[in-house]
């Protein structure tokens, strides 16, 4: 059984964000990559450019605008 003790809840659906699930990482919140893409595209009928949060941090993304 793996912990969850302590794991960020999405911001998008509220379920709890796994450790290793991916994950787009913003100053609002942590929230799962599905959900960031699905409320992104629905909001400006096209996909966000996410880049990689990091070295080691292959689940992690940051929103483009975001990250520079």
């Amino acid at each position: 059984d793996v912990s969850m003790k302590g794991a960020p809840a999405c911001g998008r659906c509220f379920m709890l964000v796994a450790r290793y699930a991916p994950q787009v990482v913003s100053p609002k919140g942590t929230y799962h990559r599905e959900c960031y893409e699905a409320w992104y595209f629905g909001r400006f009928g096209r996909r966000p450019r996410l880049v990689p949060s990091g070295p080691g941090d292959r689940h992690r993304w940051e929103a483009r605008d975001l990250a520079a």
